[in-house]
This record gives C-alpha cells, sequence and structure tokens, in this order.
C-alpha cells in the first residue's frame, strides 16, 4: 500500500476569520442556547458584559457605550400604520463628551429657561417635558425666537434620557411623540377623502410644519398618498431641529440660562 502524505495539521492552516455579522450571529444564538437551559439565570450583569467584551477584543467604552443606546431604545413599532406612513415616534440620539448628570441638569435648565417647558413626568430611564400654558410661557416664547440665534425646538412634548458612558461621556436621546399627527392625516386622507377630514388632519400637522410646505400635497384623488407625503415631511422636519438641537448641546451652543433675565421676563414670572 503507498505511503499517503501526512493530513496537514491545523497549525498550518490559516485561521478561518469571522465576520462581524457572523460574529452578532454566533453571540445571538450561544446566548439563546445559553439561557435556553432552565437552570440557568436569565441576562448578564454589567460586569460580566465588560469582561465578554474583553475577551472578544472589544474597547471597554465602546461596550459601555453599546449598553446605553441599547438601554435607551425602545421597542420597534409594527403594523400596518408603520408601513403606510411611518413610525409614531421621532427619535434622535448623540453620545456626548460631557458627565451624564451634568448634562441631565444642562438640558433641564434649556427646556425650562429658554424653550419654556415643564416637568410632566420623571420615569426611571426618562425625563418628560411638556409646552408650558399661559400667557407668560406664550410670550417668553415669542420674545425668545426673537432673540436666539438659533432656532428653538418649539416642541409641544419631548421625551429625554440620559445615561452615563463613562465618568466623562454621556448617552442621550430625544423623542417625540407623533400619533396624534400621524392618526389625524390617516382619518383625513381615508375617511375624509380630501375633505373636512383630510382638513382636520392638517390643521393638526401645521402645528409641527411650516404650513407652506404643506401646499401642492396631493390630498384629492390620491388622498393616502397625500396624507403620508405631510407626515414624513413633518417627522422629517422635526428630526432635523433634534439633531440640530444635539448639535449645539454637543458643541456647547446653547444659551445660557443663568444669564440675567430682563425686567419684563421676571415681572411676569418667566
Amino acid at each position: 500500500m503507498p505511503n499517503l502524505p501526512d493530513k496537514p495539521s491545523d497549525a498550518n492552516s490559516p485561521a478561518r476569520r469571522v465576520s462581524s455579522a457572523e460574529l452578532e450571529a454566533v453571540i445571538r444564538r450561544a446566548t439563546e442556547l445559553q439561557f435556553a437551559r432552565g437552570d440557568v439565570e436569565e441576562g448578564l450583569s454589567e460586569a460580566e458584559v465588560m469582561r465578554i467584551g474583553k475577551e472578544l477584543g472589544l474597547e471597554p467604552a465602546h461596550v459601555r457605550r453599546a449598553m446605553s443606546e441599547v438601554r435607551g431604545r425602545v421597542r420597534e413599532e409594527k403594523g400596518m400604520m408603520v408601513s403606510v406612513m411611518g413610525p409614531d415616534t421621532v427619535r434622535a440620539g448623540r453620545t456626548i463628551r460631557r458627565p451624564a448628570a451634568a448634562l441631565g441638569m444642562t438640558l433641564e435648565e434649556y427646556l425650562v429657561s429658554c424653550e419654556f417647558m415643564v416637568v410632566a413626568r420623571r420615569f426611571p430611564d426618562r425625563t418628560r417635558y411638556l409646552r408650558g400654558n399661559g400667557m407668560g410661557a406664550a410670550l417668553g416664547r415669542a420674545a425668545a425666537k426673537m432673540g436666539q440665534r438659533s432656532p428653538m425646538l418649539d416642541l409641544r412634548q419631548v421625551d429625554v434620557h440620559v445615561s452615563p458612558v463613562d465618568e466623562d461621556t454621556a448617552y442621550v436621546e430625544l423623542s417625540v411623540p407623533l400619533g396624534s399627527v400621524r392618526t389625524g392625516l390617516t382619518v383625513g386622507g381615508v375617511v375624509g377623502g380630501g375633505g373636512a377630514g383630510a382638513a382636520a388632519g392638517i390643521s393638526t400637522a401645521i402645528m409641527f410644519a411650516d404650513p407652506f410646505a404643506l401646499i401642492g400635497f396631493p390630498i384629492l384623488g390620491a388622498a393616502v398618498l397625500g396624507a403620508r407625503l405631510i407626515y414624513r415631511g413633518v417627522a422629517g422636519g422635526v428630526q432635523e431641529r433634534l439633531e440640530a438641537f444635539l448639535d449645539r448641546v454637543e458643541h456647547g451652543e446653547l444659551p445660557n440660562p443663568a444669564k440675567k433675565r430682563p425686567e419684563w421676563r421676571r415681572q411676569l414670572g418667566i
């Protein structure tokens, strides 16, 4: 029997590279298999996640940032309404080189003092701000629009989530619900068919968008398409405002609320 060549050893063969997509799939599947056992407690501590990331060769700062971003996410909306019109909430997030506590205080001071919003709810993971009511708040917003070099957010509601990435860095996410706008436009397009129902939807959208930007959308004869175009235009405008605001936060360009207020503002209590 002729001598056969020896089987090449694994040591001499080139190591197979695992792509980032494959790595993600392997980790996800291994986690599913691990927690499928009934005797294993579901979930991992932050320390365990950091240790696993280190063993995978990941930078600790990247792992902490990823945990902050994932915790800040809200479960994605599903259904026909999302497919036709788009999500009911606009979100924008940014990692900013500033301690989380200081960043949260800066955002609250600005929203309360410069945007004339009030704290409506404090949830474990976020704070909800609503537009302040009353003549003083209305006058304050009007004066701020004339006096500020940068445009205001000018929103009816915004949720702010701030979480630490490390001692000097934080992840912030802003979210604005547009469910009422989407519903109004959808009902106006489908039920109103371009008539009074659509007009009601547009009147709701005007609160979030420049009315001139709504001119020319095909409400009549293509009501649903028109409602969809209007809603996506409104959502896009809000998204742009949030991103521009985060730009100013990141570069320290927000107005300083601690500056001395004019006498008329002190008299009005705004």
